[in-house]
């Protein structure tokens, strides 16, 4: 079951006595969703399959008990985040102290104080709120430091240490990996002519149709101004420059829609590969830069490969 961020809180009863179960539904029911289980097995397969927000866990139940339950919980990845209070009428200070050692992160004995349980559950529902929230924040900002705020395609500095880390599992496998740069011709001339929005649309634009030709696990991304890069796992040199006159054809062929017409627009190449000499990421990106300035050079709208020590077209 999906649950969306507006939905009430999920909260699993876990009892074998019937009237504890009615008596904490009733009591909780304005703070949450509740859900329950009569029986250890059952608790952890719901736990599982519901994901709810808190599990009140009886500790003495025929069969496989609070305390098991819980070990099992925790060992598992789909559900050993998920909060646990213990409710029990044992009241001795070393059960409480087992519990919470285990993991659970409250303890409540019978017979039950209402406004205590409901105080209780109250903290640790917004408290589980709290990490959400801290959690979002926390991915948000993660993506924004590893993406172009433009183009929504990844910034140099992630594409750099994604460069890194394929360079060291290329020298422990030495599997081949390709890497280009791309560059927008003539884009000063764009923004002089059409403006700097109308640049910005064609990068935008660029970005959006050569992620229609990448796989899923090349890392592509906006180094700088008008120029792109690609990295190409698990890709041969002479795949790499086909998959840059691939991508060149495309560019060539997609032009920008406009209120007065079509803005056609192409893009220069320099293609090379990683080696295992390379001791880091910026020797693969200067042999591509100098591929990139000889397409330049030799007119622009083409892809030059940079293979050994020398380019070729």
């Amino acid at each position: 079951m999906i649950r969306s961020e507006q939905s009430a809180p999920l909260v699993l009863l876990v009892d074998d006595v019937k009237g504890n179960i009615i008596f904490l539904s009733k009591l909780l029911q304005d703070q949450a969703e509740i859900i329950f289980s009569t029986q250890g097995e059952n608790a952890l397969e719901k736990a599982e399959n519901q994901k709810p927000s808190l599990i009140l866990l009886d500790i003495s139940m025929p069969g496989m008990d609070g305390f098991e339950v819980l070990k099992r919980l925790k060992a598992n990845i789909k559900t050993a985040d998920i909060p646990v209070i213990f409710v029990t009428e044992i009241q001795d200070t070393d059960t409480e102290a087992k519990g919470l050692t285990m993991g659970a992160v409250d303890y409540i004995t019978k017979p039950f104080a209402p406004s205590v349980v409901q105080a209780r559950v109250r903290n640790q529902l917004n408290l589980q709120r709290l990490n959400r929230k801290l959690l979002n924040t926390n991915t948000e900002l993660t993506r924004m430091a590893m993406t172009d705020p433009l183009t929504g395609i990844f910034n140099r500095r992630h594409f750099i240490n994604a460069t890194i880390n394929e360079l060291q599992r290329f020298q422990r496998h030495n599997h081949p990996v390709g890497m280009m740069i791309l560059d927008i011709d003539n884009f000063k001339k764009i923004n002089d002519q059409y403006g700097h929005d109308i640049g910005d649309q064609v990068l935008v634009q660029t970005a959006t149709t050569c992620q229609t030709l990448l796989r899923v696990n090349d890392v592509f991304g906006r180094i700088g101004g008008e120029e792109f890069t690609v990295l190409l796992p698990e890709t041969s040199l002479e795949d790499a420059g086909d998959i840059a006159e691939r991508l060149r054809t495309l560019l060539a062929e997609t032009p920008l829609a406009l209120d007065s017409g079509q803005l056609s627009y192409t893009a220069s190449f320099g293609v090379t590969k990683l080696r295992l000499s390379d001791t880091n990421s910026e020797q693969a990106l200067k042999r591509a830069d100098l591929a990139l300035y000889k397409a330049k050079q030799n007119g622009r709208n083409q892809v030059v490969i940079f293979d050994r020590d020398s380019v070729k077209s």
